[in-house]
């Protein structure tokens, strides 16, 4: 019995291990509708919390750093993502275009607070905008991954700004680049309030694919994933609006 209960102290330990805590994001609201100019510039900006995003698989320190910050009033929710990078560059210039197969930051939502439902909005150095509705009936142990894409989505409404630092498909010729979403919440419904309540709480990440080479692209997330598929919406973090 000793070492049966040895076993699974050591088994629960080793899950700890792979499935570190979901994090936490506290959403700030502010009274007024930002200025996006995708250079987060705007001074409401500095009430919301700037968190990193880690390497995807390990959550490790990524290559380059990339950082996330998100407020919301009575319209939108807004995202800001700043990423360090020295080669700047995007092709796909169509919406819902594959610009997951190049660069591109992108923001997984579910406001119904099931990862079970979502939003997936991805945004490309060249303002190029992937948009989609994912039903997940996928099993959290990994044991079966079923999705289904619906692209026919669009979040109506959306506005989105980049800004560069530096020139764009020039290698070494760039220092970073910048993203702001403002996303209308009558566009992401999932609970019956569409506009959130303070203390609402939804599922939701914040992940970057960046490809120095196409063969080979790193990945980041906001909350560790365990391995570089930003579809375990189980492993989704939590915001919390104030």
């Amino acid at each position: 019995m000793t070492k049966y209960l040895l076993l699974l102290f050591t088994l629960g330990l080793l899950a700890t291990a792979v499935e570190p805590p979901l994090p936490t994001y506290t959403v700030a609201r502010v009274d007024r509708d930002l200025a996006l100019t995708g250079k987060a510039d705007d001074p409401l900006w500095a009430r919301a919390e700037a968190v990193a995003l880690t390497d995807a698989d390990t959550g490790a320190p990524a290559r380059f750093a990339t950082t996330v910050r998100a407020l919301y009033n009575a319209r939108y929710l807004y995202v800001a993502f700043t990423c360090e990078d020295d080669y700047v560059w995007g092709t796909v210039t169509e919406h819902d275009g594959a610009i997951y197969a190049e660069e591109c930051v992108e923001t997984f939502l579910a406001p119904s607070g099931s990862f079970r439902a979502y939003y997936e909005i991805n945004v490309s150095p060249r303002n190029t905008v992937f948009d989609s509705y994912q039903l997940s009936r996928s099993l959290p142990d990994g044991s079966f991954r079923k999705l289904q894409f619906l692209r026919d989505y669009t979040c109506e409404g959306l506005v989105t700004k980049v800004s560069i630092t530096g020139e764009l498909n020039t290698p070494g010729g760039a220092k970073g680049w910048s993203v702001e979403y403002a996303i209308p919440f009558t566009a992401i419904v999932g609970r019956d309030n569409i506009v959130p309540n303070p203390g609402d709480r939804w599922r939701a990440n914040f992940a970057r694919i960046d490809t120095p080479r196409p063969e080979k692209p790193a990945f980041a997330s906001w909350s560790p994933l365990g391995y570089h598929d930003f579809h375990r919406s189980y492993r989704f973090g939590w915001m919390v609006f104030t």
